[in-house]
């Protein structure tokens, strides 16, 4: 017997042979995005983004007199 690989969902723990994936990438000059969606035929049960900010903030301080 051969176990499927399970994924825990809004609507329960799923097949993964049950569910559509997609990812998209936004890259942009100040950030990259990833999102990673599971469907269940229409209905979006699963999705996670990772950001990566390619700019960083400054480290300089202000004075205040």
């Amino acid at each position: 017997m051969t176990e499927q690989p399970l994924i825990w969902t809004s609507a329960g723990n799923l097949p993964l042979s049950e569910l559509t994936h997609s990812v998209d990438w936004r890259v942009s000059p100040e950030q990259i995005i990833f999102t990673e969606s599971y469907y269940l035929k229409d209905l979006l049960v699963k999705q996670s983004s990772h950001v990566k900010v390619l700019i960083g903030a400054s480290a300089e301080g202000a004075a205040t007199i």
